[in-house]
């Protein structure tokens, strides 16, 4: 397959109690790759929903270790296979609006290609682009969402991986600002377009009509932890992450009544670890 200056490029998709929608997806994509990996975090084995697909390699993990661990474990076969870049994809993405190939073909133009450490779409997450999306063709990025990305793996080694004590929330965040401290670039492909959900879906708030996304309640430990261990290790974005944490409590002290008393117990929970030194042995 030719994919240009990036030589050679392997999937990585993580599933979590998959179902025939999730399959569908990737139906989307694994032909144009030499090879997809799916790392399952489910309980149970999901083979047989992959049975059928070319190029295919099934991981499981039986328990789920988190996002950061199945990534890790993704990029490092990868690298096995001799891939040079990976595609990071979220189960439920899907590539629905432009081909992956066509994402390919215009990350290949931008000029300081040999810079950057990954490239994204542009994510659609609400069915409205049009509404948040930027002028121009590439954008550099702080931080940005792991599903989609063509991440460089050399660089992916220089980092270590992704913090697998972040477990989920934040995992896609802290790898973004460790390779820009690094000195890689991080591109947005504006005109390509990735559908994609976030938590249980973006929902509006009745009266004001204001954008929330829902997650499950045990996911808000996670958020308010990792937010706060970001501001500690990466100074530059304290602002950025404190501000966000604050909003996060905003967000569930006025719009979210749904299980509200086991989320924001989470949520607070997760701030006091936070607020405590971060230490890389930090149990998930």
């Amino acid at each position: 397959m030719a994919y240009g200056r990036f030589n050679s490029i392997v999937g990585v998709v993580v599933w979590f109690n998959p179902t025939a929608k999730e399959v569908d997806a990737l139906r989307l994509y694994n032909s144009e790759l030499e090879k997809v990996i799916i790392v399952d975090n489910s309980a149970d084995d999901h083979s047989d929903l992959c049975a059928d697909l070319p190029n295919v390699l099934y991981i499981p993990c039986r328990a789920n270790q988190g996002i950061a661990r199945a990534l890790n474990i993704g990029c490092e076969q990868a690298i096995k296979l001799g891939a040079e870049w990976v595609l990071t994809m979220d189960q439920d993405s899907r590539w629905d609006q432009q081909s992956l190939t066509e994402y390919i073909t215009e990350a290949n133009q931008y000029e300081q290609f040999d810079k950057v450490a990954i490239f994204s779409p542009f994510h659609d997450c609400d069915g409205t682009p049009e509404k948040h999306r930027k002028d121009g063709r590439f954008q550099s990025m702080k931080i940005i969402m792991c599903s989609g990305n063509l991440l460089r793996l050399s660089a992916w080694q220089q980092t270590q991986g992704f913090k697998e004590n972040f477990f989920i929330d934040c995992v896609d965040d802290e790898i973004s600002c460790h390779l820009r401290q690094l000195g890689w670039l991080i591109i947005r492909t504006n005109t390509i377009l990735l559908t994609h959900k976030l938590g249980n879906g973006v929902t509006i708030v009745k009266i004001i009509h204001h954008p929330y996304t829902a997650h499950p309640a045990w996911r808000y430990f996670y958020r308010g932890r990792n937010m706060l261990y970001m501001a500690q290790l990466y100074p530059d974005m304290r602002k950025y992450y404190v501000r966000h944490a604050l909003k996060e409590l905003k967000r569930l002290l006025l719009y979210d009544w749904t299980d509200k008393h086991a989320k924001l117990s989470n949520y607070l929970r997760g701030l006091w670890q936070g607020m405590k030194h971060y230490k890389a042995s930090t149990q998930a």
